[in-house]
Order: structure tokens, then sequence, then C-alpha cells
């Protein structure tokens, strides 16, 4: 069962970060929860001269947090300047302490090599988070997303979906909003051969639907869910699925990888974060591997 109870909005004052705000208001306000504002506080800072990394004082810092939550009781939100000498980790630690229900963060959406490995705080707190992570893209030329209008759930049948389809069957209820289940039926690299193989893909359909229906009717007979198979990466089938409507959020699971695939984030997972134009909520698959 999905309770979200406390949410926590960590910043780091950038225009990217502060992204994040407005949808984690948002559920705040469907969900009656307390809204936490966190600004870590490097003790090694770098120079303002770095670019678009803010270099604000702490009292700058509270200063700007208490100007950017709205559309709640005040009462709700708490705001928050932690000190430490890396900010993922400090995050993670202050939403085991205050037992976060959600953490909603912006990516700065990199581009080139940076946007390749997801190599951010963004990135470090879905590896580790025990706990749900929206995340919310930085875009130029849109406004930050307020609300939803469609979840978007990626499947593929593995025993890690079960999770994001729990959430995201809540979600819709407390939202109001339709569910698409989305499945990708990859295209089979030998066909690119010089030698192909004729694949049909008609069977593939017929399997993915049957278990897609079978998803379907798991949930909430009174909702509306809508099944789509598309033939693509699973990454370009989100994508297309997204532009279908104006504010959708993504709903998956990370597969809780442990090793060098966990500290690559090597995944669809990771793939989606870069590319998705919309926020996506991760959520944790269950125990991880190091915890068996």
């Amino acid at each position: 069962m999905l309770t979200i109870q406390t949410i926590l909005c960590p910043t780091d004052l950038s225009e990217a970060s502060v992204r994040s705000v407005p949808l984690a208001t948002h559920f705040a306000r469907l969900h009656g929860a307390d809204l936490h504002l966190l600004h870590v506080h490097l003790l090694h800072a770098g120079s303002p001269a770095e670019g678009d990394v803010p270099f604000p004082g702490e009292e700058e810092a509270r200063a700007a947090l208490e100007e950017s939550a709205g559309g709640i009781p005040w009462s709700q939100v708490v705001h928050r300047i932690e000190r430490g000498i890396n900010a993922a980790p400090t995050i993670i630690d202050y939403a085991d302490a205050n037992d976060v229900d959600l953490i909603a963060i912006g990516s700065h959406g990199r581009r080139g090599f940076r946007r390749l490995m997801l190599g951010s705080v963004t990135a470090e707190v879905v590896r580790y988070a025990r706990r749900p992570v929206l995340v919310v893209r930085h875009e130029d030329d849109a406004a930050p997303p307020s609300d939803v209008d469609r979840l978007i759930v990626p499947v593929d049948f593995s025993p890690a979906t079960d999770a994001a389809l729990a959430v995201a069957g809540e979600l819709a209820a407390t939202f109001d909003v339709p569910i698409e289940l989305l499945h990708a039926i990859e295209p089979i690299p030998y066909v690119q051969m010089a030698y192909p193989i004729s694949v049909d893909d008609g069977e593939f359909r017929l399997h993915a639907q049957r278990r897609l229906d079978d998803m379907a009717a798991g949930l909430d007979a009174a909702r509306d869910v809508s099944t789509t198979i598309a033939v693509s990466t699973a990454e370009q089938a989100v994508t297309d699925a997204a532009y279908r409507t104006a504010s959708p959020l993504v709903v998956m699971a990370s597969h809780g990888h442990s090793g060098l695939a966990r500290v690559l984030l090597g995944s669809t997972t990771e793939r989606l974060l870069r590319n998705a134009p919309c926020p996506v909520l991760v959520v944790p698959a269950g125990e991880r591997e190091e915890e068996r």
C-alpha cells in the first residue's frame, strides 16, 4: 500500500533542481502530506565561477527555500539546511531519519557525456534510496510540471513490475487519471545482419497482450486502463506515449541490481531517466540483493 504522508524535495537552489517543487507540491496537496524542502550546504562547495552551481550561504539558502513552495498550508512545509560533504548520502540519510515516503528531485538533464553517464546527485539518490523517487528533468523551453493527467507504466513482465503496478493503481485513484500499460517488443538485432532471420512478432504480441490484459484486469475495474504494445526500444515507446498527453507521469520499478550494474545504473531505468520528456517515478523493486 502506498502511503504518502511526508515528501522530501531536495534542492541545490538551481533552476533545474527547483523544477520538482510544483509537482511535489501537487502530490502533497492531494495526499495531505508534509513537504520537506531540503538544501544540503556542502562543506567543500566549489567556486561561483563554476557555472550554474549556486553558491549561497546558509541564510541565503534558508530564505530561498522559504520562497520556493506555494499551494499548500504553511504548516505542512518544513525548511531544512543540512551540512555534508556529499549531497546524495545526506539526502538519503535525511529521508531515512524522517521516514520520508517519497523523494521528489530535479535532474539537470545535461547533454553529451555527462548525460550519458547520468553522473549526478539525482542518479545516486535513485540508485540507493529505499523509497520511491520522483525525477523531474530540466527542460529549458518548458514550464515545470505541476499536475498529472495520465500514468504510463512500462511493463517488462519481470517481478519488479508488480511494485510499479501497485503504486500506479493507488496514484490513479488519488489523481483520478487513466493508466496506460506499455510493453515494448525490442527489435531483434539479428535481422540487421547480412543473413537476416525472418522473425514474426505476431506470437510475441499475442502473448504480451494476454499478459497485459491480465494485469489490467487486476487493477480497479472502474479505473480507465488501456494497454499498448510497441515494436521499439522501451525508451522510444515511453517517449512516444508521453507525447500523446499533456502532463504524463511514468511509473516504473528499479530492478535493484548490485555491483557494477548498480554503480553504472546501465539499465532501461537509466535510459528512461535520461530521455523521458516527462517526470519519472522510480519505485524500489523490493529488497536489495545486499539485504537478502
